[in-house]
């Protein structure tokens, strides 16, 4: 063979099986490891793999299932409801990969048909109704696939998707420049929105995104700024 050397291993097979097996599955165990939770880490990568903004959609999901917490005494759904909430936040930008003006209708597409181990097809339908009604148009019977949906499966994505609507106009910049919000249930509804910064913007697309709010839960929605930081001295 021309070969005038030869190298004896000291490792059994068994090891250089194992030691191949971590080698080709390293990126697997190492989101494995960084997410444990299979459906948390199946959504997170979506979101990756499309390019998703990583800290804005997670500042949206924590804003969103903020909102969910304190209004649950006016829309009475639970920790499932509260995971998909939280799942169509990280995912809601997804459609942005094919086309930003329809970027919410191609996140429908996009949820719809992808392959998320450990969701039902009820759960990814779910998710990615949620994620479409985060801007522009309301949830409607003229529109297929809402309509196929049983009436309290179609509360279920009026009301969650109403908070998504109001989480991300509040990081319309995507600065974070809302830090925290806290809901007050009264008549109006009240949004105190803690902030250290210039949150006009914010402000201007929450406002403009809160009809859907006031349509579900039957109360007008009215927001107060809280000033923190060096900015509120």
């Amino acid at each position: 063979t021309g070969r005038h050397e030869l190298t004896i291993s000291d490792k059994a097979i068994r090891e250089g099986l194992i030691y191949d097996f971590i080698e080709r599955h390293r990126e697997g165990i190492r989101a494995e490891r960084e997410i444990p939770n299979v459906r948390r880490r199946n959504v997170v990568f979506m979101a990756r793999r499309c390019h998703s903004p990583e800290a804005h959609v997670q500042h949206i999901a924590t804003l969103a299932t903020r909102l969910f917490d304190q209004t649950k005494p006016l829309h009475g759904l639970d920790a499932r409801e509260r995971e998909w909430l939280e799942y169509a936040a990280i995912l809601h930008d997804v459609g942005y990969m094919i086309n930003v003006r329809q970027h919410h209708k191609h996140a429908y597409y996009l949820i719809k048909h992808s392959d998320l181990s450990g969701f039902t097809a009820e759960e990814i339908e779910m998710i990615a109704n949620i994620s479409r009604y985060h801007r522009r148009a309301l949830p409607h019977a003229d529109h297929p696939a809402f309509n196929e949906f049983l009436p309290s499966q179609r509360r279920t994505v009026e009301v969650l998707s109403a908070l998504l609507r109001i989480a991300d106009a509040l990081d319309r910049s995507h600065f974070s420049v809302v830090q925290d919000i806290d809901v007050k249930l009264g008549k109006p509804v009240t949004i105190r929105v803690y902030t250290s910064g210039d949150a006009e913007l914010e402000l201007w697309a929450a406002r403009n995104r809160a009809d859907l709010f006031e349509k579900v839960f039957r109360r007008s929605l009215q927001f107060e700024v809280i000033r923190t930081g060096a900015e509120s001295s």
